[in-house]
């Protein structure tokens, strides 16, 4: 008997994009954020249009990133409105039509240091509820067991995220595939799922997966909605998570499954009445301050953005400037930008635009490209942390008794756990490792 999936992914409640972004400006008063809301229409929006396809579905999945935080970059845990309108977006969905709905953990909304999972409590809150977290996988693991569920016509095989850094740490890549191909292996001969939330480009997507003879595997981790095999399908995000999405096509994914048989794929996008503009702005050789600032204001009228203010539709732009003038230097460029989106996003702004960002690209080989969100950014800004360390210790008094070596190796690797280049915590026995 044939089966039929909505594959969703990647909505990442409790996003907040932050930089340049037009100060109280509220979606619900003291509640959500204006763009932040945007996530949390786009997850309803998903549930009511699932809730009336005819034919219906049995099941829906979700591919791992339910919410935006915590994650490596950000610990902290989703905005109390992020979690509640999980809860109630899935109540009223399940309690309207009887569908159950499955959700594995991605890397985001995953606490790195605790055994503890957001998707537990969300479980208790929505009867008919399903998940599959890292707890979950790592207990399976130990007690040689699938990590699955049965519905009433299809079987479904979870792979919450789980970091290829950690496997190899512990010495489990084997033992990971080994369990993947003794233990999630299909049993009956009906329609058959895995979900899995990984990527090849971080190494977090797992080979073994594809031996093992499903009929469709619903992949998350990949924003955009592509096909990466025959048979396993990105459902991508559906909203725009950062400024270079702009181009791809967000939404779902409805899948009919027949055992044996290659699945039939119905991609559904979405619309959106919100502008994002990623656009480049060349600099030529003799440009001035005033003849960029001049060509930014036409770029602003000819996109429609001089309008009167609507929060439906005010813009999130990113202006990327490339090339360099003999007549301007970067830091005036940036002063002039400034002052630019001061105006645009004052109170009493001509502007209908709710963000506003830039970037400079001086040349081909000097290359810095600010986050969106600088919230998911976690890379150093420092070239050299070693050397800019220890030159900052010349400009001071530094005492005698003090060795100029292991100050620098104390302060750089704790840079390093920082920004989450190295796991665990910070300690003695890491100022050894290198030793």
């Amino acid at each position: 008997m044939p089966a039929r999936i909505a594959h969703i992914s990647d909505t990442h409640l409790g996003s907040r994009p932050s930089n340049g972004v037009r100060h109280n400006i509220w979606a619900e008063e003291m509640k959500t954020q204006l763009l932040e809301s945007d996530f949390y229409k786009r997850f309803a929006e998903l549930f009511d249009i699932i809730a009336e396809l005819d034919p219906p579905v049995d099941v829906v999945v979700h591919s791992g990133d339910l919410y935006n935080s915590p994650w490596e970059g950000n610990p902290s845990q989703p905005p109390i409105h992020a979690q509640i309108t999980a809860m109630r977006v899935l109540q009223e969905f399940i309690q309207k039509t009887g569908i159950p709905v499955l959700i594995i953990e991605g890397n985001h909304g995953l606490f790195k240091f605790y055994e503890v999972s957001l998707l537990d409590s969300l479980k208790l809150a929505v009867p008919g509820l399903k998940v599959a977290t890292q707890q979950d996988l790592k207990q399976a693991i130990r007690e040689g067991k699938p990590l699955d569920f049965s519905f009433e016509n299809l079987d479904v095989f979870c792979f919450p995220f789980i970091d290829s850094a950690v496997l190899r740490s512990s010495n489990m890549i084997d033992i990971y595939d080994d369990w993947i191909t003794t233990h999630q292996k299909r049993e009956r001969l009906r329609p058959t799922v895995a979900v899995a939330h990984g990527m090849k480009l971080d190494a977090t997507l797992y080979s073994a997966i594809f031996s093992m003879g499903y009929d469709y595997i619903a992949l998350g981790h990949d924003h955009r909605q592509i096909k990466h095999t025959p048979n396993a399908w990105y459902a991508g995000s559906p909203e725009r998570w950062r400024f270079d999405e702009t181009t791809y096509k967000k939404g779902f994914l409805v899948v009919d499954v027949e055992a044996g048989a290659d699945p039939v794929i119905t991609p559904h996008h979405l619309e959106f009445k919100r502008p994002v503009l990623n656009e480049k702005i060349a600099i030529g050789i003799d440009d001035t301050i005033e003849s960029v600032v001049e060509r930014v204001e036409e770029w602003f009228s000819k996109n429609k953005l001089v309008a009167e203010w609507n929060p439906d539709t005010a813009a999130r732009v990113r202006l990327v400037f490339e090339g360099n003038s003999k007549r301007l230097t970067s830091f005036d460029l940036g002063i002039a930008l400034e002052n630019i989106r001061q105006n645009v996003l004052s109170h009493n702004s001509k502007y209908n635009i709710a963000q506003f960002i830039w970037e400079l690209k001086q040349s081909a080989d000097a290359e810095y490209t600010a986050a969106s969100y600088p919230e998911i950014e976690s890379e150093f800004l420092i070239e050299d942390p070693e050397v800019d360390f220890k030159g900052y210790l010349e400009t001071l008094e530094i005492d005698k008794n003090y060795d100029v070596e292991t100050l620098t190796k104390i302060a750089v690797t704790s840079l390093e756990f920082a920004v989450g280049k190295r796991e665990g915590k910070m300690t003695s026995e890491a100022l050894q490792e290198d030793k």
